[in-house]
């Protein structure tokens, strides 16, 4: 039998979520998704249920969104410095990986096993009866959400891909790429799909201010386009998307006096969807803090990665993000500045404080510096974008910009997404690229950086299966 995109990646795409007993019941799913299985699950709101928990907690737990999202894209951008000396992470931290090297394998099968997840509810619902409309209805746009969330991720870091919608091999196994504005236009297409179907209040609670946001609702997928329709150069769409998820009640920026602690835990009233794999649902902590947290601050062995001192002397000493959400720590007269916007690398230390963390994937700033932004880009509402960048500014303590000017108001917007996002869901590695700034900045500061550099290379177990794959230009 030939093989599908989902068998080409490795061999990593098999649906690893069991049944289990104790928490919300996931279900298995292995590809090919044959009719038995699908006539299987879906034959009840039930097990409809557990396979899309098994979806979202899939997605949680898999390595590339619950770490090396934000790790790998920090080290490509201009933030993050890695100062050991493991081979993977020294390429990502030089922009000098090559064909040859193999961590955008398991980058490439974690974005397409999920997309494979997805397809396989959409399709199981749309072919299957058994399930009652109105959860059919939620989780087909569920998945199309998550689906749009995984391809988005895929265009932004290697470009080119195949845009595979469906579960069937025989239609999977050899598809060409596909070009980033087709697969934009499928991000659109099912996100407005989503953003009808869902609803205001967020799965599983009662209340539209109820918390619980690792499920998503209307406003996630509004966000969500509102950033694609940013990066497809549709500014006045994503000026209205951003502006309805900051007319919601159900959002409000974080006050300054909650910096420290406040952006990053749990349920908090600024975060739009956030993440918390299952094994750590319960244990108050995140995976990039027991990545970026070293596990002694007595020895330098252990800080394996800091901030770019460039970087933190952009900041205000007055500037609560410089003070909050990084930390200096001197050993032997040297001082790191270390990358602390989660604060508790382990369960213990995190139940002792009281404070639950959870990986936030959106948050409300995000949507003022894009409305912000896209307002800028268009000019017919600079009073409006200044002020929406002067919420942000306010909130940390930073200096106010004064200027309606076009010109100086994007360079301050870039300025401060970039001070905001730091570290954070590969935000400053993609608007370098979106900008087009990545190569006179990168070019600048790394001598391994060179313009192909901006994208991975597909890995080569991938172009090796399927004869209508080619490699990205310069690998």
């Amino acid at each position: 039998m030939s093989k599908s995109i989902y068998h080409i990646i490795a061999g990593l795409l098999a649906f690893t979520i069991i049944i289990s007993s104790g928490c919300e019941k996931t279900v298995d799913i292995d590809p090919p998704l044959n009719q038995v299985t699908t006539n299987l699950v879906f034959a009840s709101d039930k097990l409809a249920t557990a396979a899309r928990s098994g979806m979202f907690s899939s997605l949680a737990a898999t390595a590339t969104q619950s770490q090396n999202l934000t790790t790998y894209s920090s080290l490509q951008a201009d933030d993050l410095l890695y100062i050991a000396t493991t081979a993977a992470l020294q390429e990502f931290n030089n922009n000098s990986y090559t064909a040859l090297s193999t961590s955008q394998a398991s980058i490439f099968s974690d974005w397409y096993a999920e997309i494979y997840r997805a397809n396989a509810i959409i399709e199981g619902l749309q072919n299957t009866s058994g399930t009652t409309e109105s959860l059919r209805k939620q989780y087909i746009a569920e998945a199309k959400l998550v689906r749009a969330y995984c391809y988005f991720h895929m265009v932004n870091t290697f470009g080119e891909v195949p845009l595979v919608l469906v579960t069937d091999p025989a239609i999977s196994a050899f598809l060409p790429k596909t070009t980033t504005a087709a697969i934009y236009a499928q991000m659109i297409t099912d996100l407005t799909d989503a953003k009808a179907n869902l609803g205001a209040v967020y799965p599983g609670v009662t209340t539209a201010s109820s918390n619980d946001r690792t499920l998503v609702n209307k406003f996630v997928a509004t966000a969500l386009l509102a950033r694609v329709y940013l990066f497809s150069g549709n500014y006045a769409a994503a000026e209205s998307n951003a502006s309805e998820v900051i007319a919601s009640t159900l959002y409000s920026l974080v006050p300054r006096t909650a910096m420290a602690t406040g952006v990053f835990v749990r349920d908090n009233t600024e975060c739009i969807w956030e993440m918390s794999p299952p094994l750590l649902n319960t244990n108050q902590y995140t995976v990039e803090a027991s990545v970026f947290i070293p596990s002694s601050l007595t020895s330098v062995t252990t800080f394996n990665y800091r901030l770019d001192p460039r970087f933190a002397a952009l900041f205000a000493s007055t500037d609560l993000r410089r003070t909050n959400w990084m930390s200096n720590v001197t050993l032997s007269g040297t001082t790191y500045i270390l990358p602390f916007k989660y604060k508790y690398r382990t369960q213990p230390l995190a139940a002792a404080a009281g404070i639950s963390e959870s990986q936030i994937v959106m948050r409300l700033a995000e949507q003022y510096l894009i409305r912000a932004e896209a307002r800028a880009r268009t000019g017919t509402n600079l009073s409006g974008a200044l002020t929406d960048l002067n919420a942000i500014q306010t909130r940390a303590a930073a200096a106010l910009t004064t200027s309606t000017d076009a010109t100086t108001l994007l360079t301050a917007i870039a300025l401060e997404n970039r001070k905001e996002f730091f570290c954070e869901q590969a935000y400053r590695w993609y608007n370098l690229k979106r900008t087009g700034e990545a190569d006179a900045v990168l070019g600048a500061l790394k001598t391994s950086y060179t313009p192909k550099s901006k994208l991975l290379p597909i890995p080569q177990a991938a172009i090796d299966a399927n004869y209508n794959l080619t490699q990205n230009p310069g690998y």
